[in-house]
C-alpha cells in the first residue's frame, strides 16, 4: 500500500491504541465513582450515571470523526493492496518492468483450465497495471531480450512479443538488460516483475552475470526494487518428446526418441501420429516410469525429406511434437589407431562389419595423420596420449565425435580426460573374470527396441585392465571394478573398455558383445553429422541465422505465427537447404527452482516473491481507496445517528 507514514499492520494497531485506553479509563472511572458515592442518595447516582454516559457518547461520535477524517486522508493518499506482492509504504511507481518468461514450458496448463502459465502472468500485469494509473510499462520478454515500451497494457496479450514461443529463457540476462534500461534512461520510481514459472535451467544459477546484477540492484535501491512472480504450479498429465538423434542407413532412417511423464505413473498407452513427407499413420505404443528412450526405425524412398512426431494434445502443446529431416546418406569412416595385432582385426570387423557397405574402417598409427573431420568413432588401442598430444582428440569429442579406448599392452601413467590406465589383472587358473552387472537403459550395452538384452553374461575374461576414472561406469565386473566406463566432453564422449577382443585376453571378439557395443558408438558419433539437417531453437548455423529472410516452414505439425517464426520449432527451408529445428532439452526438465536457490541468487538484494494460482489469477496490485471512502461514510453515518438520539431526548424532556 502507497503511504509514507503507515505500515501494513501499524492503521490496525493505531486505532487499538486509540480506543481501548479510552474504554479501560472510561471504566475505571466509574467503577471508582461507584464505590466513593455509593452511600449517596439513589437520584444523585442515577443523576451522575446518566452524566457518564453523555461523556462516554460523545467520545465515541469524536473518535467517529477522527477516524473518518483519517481514512478521508488514506483515500486521498490512493493506497495499494498487494497479497504480499508489493508493499506499503512505497510511493506512486513511474515505471514498471516486466520480465516475461516466454520459453515452452510456460505454455502449460491445468486440468481445471485451459489458461497458460504464460497467459495468467500477462493477465495479472495487465489487471496490476490498470491499477496504478498512469505508470509506464517495459516490456523484456524472454526471446528477443529487447526492451520495449507499451503504450497501453491492454495490448499486452495482442502484441508478437508475449505470444508463446519454443525457446528457452535466460533470466540472469534478462535481468541484466532491466538494470542496465533504468541506468540508461531516467525511469524514475522503478519496479522490475519477473514473471517465471521457476524452472531451474532458466535461472542459470552457475551465470557469471548474478554478481553484477547484485551490485546493480543495490546500487538502485533508492530507485527501483525487485518483485518476483512465481508461477511454480504442479506440472501434472503432461508427457513430452524429445528428437534425440537421427542417422541415415542405406534406406532407413534411425530416430533415436525420449519420451518423458511429469510425474512417474503406472504403465500406460499412448498414440503416436507419424508424419514423413507428408504422409500420415498413427500407432499406439507402451510407457512406463518418467523416462523411456526408444529408437524408431522408417523406411525412406527418396534422397532426402522431412517429417515429425507428435504426442496426444495434453496440458503444453509445445513439447508434444520431434522434428526431422534428413538427405542422402554419408560414408561412415572409423579410425582404428592400434598396431596389427589380433585385436585390430576383431575392432575393424566390428566397425566396418561385411554387408555394411557405407561403413569404411582403416587402420593407423598413433603417430600417423588422422583426417578427424571425416570420423564418426575412433577406435584407440594404443598408449594414451602424452598432454601436449591430446588436442585433437579433445577438439575431436568435443564437435561430437566418439573415442573407444582399448587397453594397451604396455605399462603407462598418462590420463586422459580424468581417466587413466591401472595394473593388468590376470585371473586365477581355471577361472574368469565375469561382468555382473551393466546399465541397460542407457549407454552401447543398454537393451534393444524389443527390450531384449546384449548377452553381456557371456563375456569371460582372463586378463583386465584396471580403469582408474573419476567418469560414469556403465558396467561392472564381479569385484564392482569398472568394465565400461564414459567421460562426457562437449558433445561427444569417450569411453573405456577394460579388456580386449584378443583369445589371451577374452572371448570378446565373439561378436556377441563388442559388435553391438561398437556399432552404437558408431551410430552414436555420426549424429554430429547429422545437424546438416537438424539444429536447435536458438543455435543455428551462423550462415542461416544472418540469412533468416529465406526462412520458409514445410510442416504443419502445430499453428505458426508468421510475425514469431523464428521462436518456432518445425521444418524450415532456408533457401536450397532443409533444416528441423527442435525446442532445446532444458525446457523438457520439470526441475524448479527453490525458494532458498533463489534466495542465494539473490542474497543481499531485498526483493518480493508472490505466488500466483495460475487456476484463480487475481491483480497483484489493486487499489483500496475506495474502500476507505467507503469507511468515511460508514463513520460519518454512526457519528450523524448519535447525535441525532441525543438532540431527541432533549427535545422529548423540555416538553
Amino acid at each position: 500500500m502507497s503511504f509514507p507514514f503507515l505500515s501494513s499492520y501499524a492503521f490496525f494497531w493505531w486505532l487499538l491504541a486509540l480506543g481501548i485506553p479510552v474504554l479501560i479509563h472510561l471504566l475505571n472511572r466509574r467503577r471508582h465513582r461507584v464505590v466513593k458515592w455509593a452511600a449517596m442518595d439513589f437520584l444523585l447516582k442515577a443523576t451522575r450515571e446518566s452524566r457518564g454516559k453523555k461523556k462516554l457518547k460523545h467520545i465515541i461520535i469524536l473518535t467517529c470523526r477522527a477516524l473518518a477524517i483519517a481514512a478521508l486522508v488514506m483515500a486521498v493518499a490512493r493506497p495499494l493492496a498487494t497479497n504480499g506482492f508489493l508493499s506499503w509504504g512505497e510511493s506512486k511507481l513511474d515505471t514498471v518492468i516486466l520480465v516475461l518468461d516466454r520459453s515452452a514450458s510456460m505454455e502449460q496448463s491445468s486440468l481445471e483450465s485451459a489458461t497458460s502459465k504464460r497467459e495468467s502472468a500477462i493477465r495479472l500485469a495487465q489487471d496490476s497495471i490498470s491499477e496504478l494509473g498512469d505508470t509506464k510499462l517495459v516490456l523484456i520478454d524472454s526471446a528477443t531480450g529487447v526492451p520495449i515500451s507499451i503504450a497501453r497494457p491492454s495490448t499486452l496479450n495482442e502484441i508478437s512479443q508475449t505470444k508463446a514461443t519454443d525457446t528457452v529463457a535466460n533470466i540472469p540476462s534478462l535481468l541484466d538488460t532491466a538494470v542496465q534500461y533504468i541506468l540508461k534512461n531516467n525511469t524514475g520510481r522503478t519496479e522490475i516483475w519477473v514473471a517465471s514459472d521457476m524452472q531451474h535451467s532458466d535461472w542459470q544459477l552457475k551465470s557469471g552475470k548474478w554478481s553484477s546484477i547484485r551490485s546493480g540492484l543495490n546500487n538502485l535501491s533508492s530507485q527501483a526494487s525487485l518483485r518476483v512472480l512465481s508461477l511454480n504450479s504442479e506440472t501434472n498429465n503432461n508427457i513430452s518428446i524429445r528428437l534425440v538423434g537421427a542417422q541415415r542407413i542405406d534406406e532407413e532412417l534411425l530416430l533415436e526418441l525420449e519420451i518423458t511423464q511429469s510425474t512417474e505413473a503406472s504403465e500406460q498407452e499412448i498414440p503416436l501420429t507419424l508424419s514423413l513427407n507428408g504422409a500420415q499413420s498413427t500407432e499406439n505404443i507402451t510407457i512406463s516410469g518418467d523416462v523411456m528412450k526408444f529408437t524408431k526405425r522408417l523406411q525412406l524412398s527418396g534422397k532426402s525429406g522431412y517429417g515429425y512426431i507428435q504426442l496426444a494434445a495434453d496440458t503444453n502443446s509445445r513439447d508434444n511434437t520431434a522434428y526431422f529431416s534428413y538427405g542422402t546418406e554419408l560414408p561412415v569412416h572409423t579410425a582404428i589407431v592400434a598396431a596389427k595385432s589380433e585385436s585390430q582385426y576383431y575392432l575393424s570387423l566390428a566397425s566396418a562389419p561385411p554387408g555394411y557397405a557405407s561403413q569404411q574402417a582403416k587402420t593407423y598409427l598413433p603417430h600417423e595423420s588422422i583426417p578427424w573431420d571425416t570420423l564418426s568413432l575412433v577406435v584407440w588401442q594404443a598408449p594414451l596420449p602424452k598432454t601436449d598430444d591430446q588436442a585433437p582428440l579433445l577438439d575431436f569429442i568435443n564437435k561430437g565425435g566418439i573415442i573407444a579406448f582399448y587397453p594397451p599392452t604396455t605399462t603407462e601413467d598418462q590420463s586422459f580426460l580424468n581417466t587413466q590406465w591401472g595394473l593388468v589383472n590376470k585371473s586365477s587358473s581355471g577361472k574368469y573374470f565375469i561382468v555382473q552387472d551393466w546399465d541397460r537403459s542407457d549407454g552401447p550395452l543398454r537393451n534393444g527396441e524389443d527390450g531384449t538384452p546384449i548377452p553381456v553374461s557371456k563375456l569371460k575374461a582372463i586378463k583386465r585392465r584396471e580403469i582408474l576414472t573419476e567418469g560414469t561406469s556403465l558396467a561392472r565386473w564381479s569385484n564392482d571394478s569398472p568394465f565400461l566406463a564414459r567421460e562426457l566432453h562437449g558433445r561427444g564422449a569417450a569411453y573405456f573398455i577394460a579388456t580386449l577382443p584378443d583369445y589371451t585376453w577374452s572371448n570378446l571378439g565373439d561378436a556377441d558383445v563388442i559388435l553391438p557395443l561398437t556399432q552404437r558408438l558408431l551410430l552414436k558419433g555420426n549424429q554430429r553429422f547429422g545437424s546438416g539437417h537438424s539444429a536447435t531453437l536458438g543455435q543455428l548455423p551462423a550462415e542461416i541465422a544472418i540469412d533468416s529472410a529465406k526462412r520458409k516452414r514445410l510442416d504443419k505439425a502445430t499453428p505458426s505465427n508468421p510475425l514469431n517464426a523464428e521462436y518456432e520449432a518445425g521444418v524450415y527451408t532456408f533457401g536450397e537447404r532443409t533444416i528441423a529445428v527442435n525446442r532445446p532439452a532444458d525446457e523438457d526438465l520439470t526441475t524448479r527452482l527453490s525458494k532458498e536457490e533463489l534466495d542465494q541468487a539473490l542474497s543481499d538484494v531485498p526483493y518480493s516473491l508472490f505466488e500466483e494460482d495460475t487456476d484463480n489469477p487475481s491483480a497483484f496490485a489493486q487499489q483500496l481507496w475506495q474502500v476507505f471512502l467507503v469507511a468515511v461514510l460508514l463513520f460519518l453515518i454512526v457519528e450523524a445517528l448519535l447525535c441525532l438520539a441525543h438532540k431527541r431526548k432533549k427535545i422529548e424532556s423540555t416538553r
